[in-house]
């Protein structure tokens, strides 16, 4: 890390940056802009936001004025063709009158914001994209131009990487650019003690995240507003945080990433804390919960908000030397990180991707967890459903082998899938189950990935 920060302090004494474009200007999106502009050796050229009105509100309590960006709106755009990676894409081209303006700007060191993702394929002289939007669609399109665009991209949307990630994983190599999670997001963090103790050579028993909010599997935007509110988040996101649906999708990416895999649909999700971690994530022929060893899990208690990992080692020559330095009796052993730092840590993934072409995670050549979509209610044929977070549905992490011979739907295929039969609530939904939009973005590079998988 050392040697990564001081290569990024020369590289700003030479009154160097790299150069950021940014989509997404939610929690997650606002931080990042606010950290990055005051941070040497990166900057911030464009950022991409659905609501010019909430992006100018945003602007604002940063204190960036009126004088320091333009908009540049999708309405100075026509709609154009673009084919890439086999895909046949609609995009916005902007306009001689919009592109003259985009150079001005540039020029004045002025920030430029549209409310179109294109505008981040536009600007040449963007190095690396950020991807804040939570959206599988929108997330799907960022990353394919992005990657096509011979532009970095680091993302924090982990919802696109569990549905279409090997996908991408194998693009950007292609193209000679590097996809990536960001640091400080749970599943990067929780891997670097995988990484850790797998370079040691020992065993892996569990490893994953604590969970700071309450798991109600019938909350929805109604139930949480309050809540969220209280939190300064918004609903859908703090609805998928209690429905279970975000920790699902945080263990199936560094399932993806490790080839842990769960215990259980769903893994177990005690209520259990720090200390007592040892004694209840250990096999259930020890006094434990677990069938199986080598497993992702998250677990309710004071862990939150960091992540753990537990594990072991046959070497009794290293179980002394772990007594020795009071790490326990064993056989098992706990390693913890009682933090992660969310999209602050976002940095240490820019730099890395820049200066030494490496990726913080990036999963494995094919999924090895799945997180399936199960009806939060009662569901009629005709029914459309709606978002991650929403009303309709929530995820369920599953082992991929267990979820393709099922043909379950993945949650990040679900939104705007229109029922063909009624599920009762809890149920599971499969692909028989629904129509899909055959001009859905990341369906069509989900079926590019289940292909490559089924010639491999």
């Amino acid at each position: 890390m050392s040697d990564l920060n001081q290569k990024l302090k020369s590289f700003a004494e030479e009154g160097k940056s790299i150069k950021i474009g940014l989509a997404g200007l939610g929690q997650m999106g606002r931080g990042l802009l606010s950290q990055l502009r005051g941070l040497g050796g990166m900057e911030v050229l464009a950022l991409a936001g659905r609501n010019i009105a909430n992006t100018e509100r945003t602007l604002k309590s940063l204190n960036i004025n009126q004088n320091d960006y333009i908009i540049v709106q999708s309405e100075d755009s026509t709609k154009g063709q673009r084919k890439t990676a086999g895909i046949d894409l609609l995009v916005d081209i902007f306009t001689d009158q919009a592109i003259n303006n985009i150079r001005a700007a540039l020029n004045d060191r002025m920030l430029i914001y549209s409310d179109s993702l294109s505008i981040l394929f536009n600007i040449e002289e963007i190095d690396l994209i950020i991807d804040a939007t939570g959206n599988p669609e929108a997330g799907a399109y960022i990353a394919l131009n992005a990657i096509t665009s011979k532009k970095h991209l680091v993302t924090l949307n982990v919802e696109m990487d569990v549905t279409i990630g090997p996908f991408l994983r194998d693009l950007a190599k292609e193209h000679g650019v590097i996809y990536t999670l960001s640091a400080g997001d749970e599943p990067p963090a929780a891997k670097e003690l995988y990484d850790f103790i797998d370079m040691l050579g020992m065993d892996v028993v569990a490893a994953g995240k604590g969970k700071n909010n309450p798991l109600d599997r019938e909350a929805n935007p109604d139930t949480m507003a309050e809540y969220a509110s209280e939190k300064g988040s918004n609903p859908y996101m703090m609805t998928s945080f209690v429905d279970g649906t975000k920790s699902m999708v945080e263990m199936a990416c560094l399932s993806n990433a490790t080839g842990l895999k769960p215990d259980c649909r769903g893994m177990h999700a005690p209520t259990v804390n720090v200390s007592e971690l040892l004694d209840v994530l250990k096999l259930k022929s020890e006094g434990g919960i677990l069938d199986k060893t080598g497993v992702v899990e998250f677990v309710v208690g004071d862990l939150a908000p960091g992540v753990f990992l537990i594990y072991t080692t046959k070497n009794r020559v290293l179980r002394d030397e772990l007594k020795y330095l009071l790490l326990g009796e064993g056989p098992n052993y706990l390693l913890y990180r009682p933090y992660h730092l969310t999209s602050m840590e976002t940095p240490i993934s820019i730099a890395r991707a820049y200066f030494y072409k490496e990726a913080t995670m990036i999963p494995l050549s094919d999924l090895v967890s799945e997180v399936i979509t199960i009806a939060k209610k009662d569901l009629k044929a005709g029914e459309r459903i709606d978002r991650i977070g929403g009303y309709t549905v929530y995820g369920l992490i599953e082992d991929r082998n267990i979820s393709e011979n099922n043909d379950y739907l993945p949650i990040g295929l679900s939104e705007g899938a229109v029922l063909k039969n009624d599920i009762e609530k809890s149920g599971p939904i499969t692909y028989n189950d629904v129509n899909l939009s055959g001009d859905c973005l990341v369906f069509k590079l989900r079926k590019i990935q289940d292909s490559r998988k089924d010639n491999r």
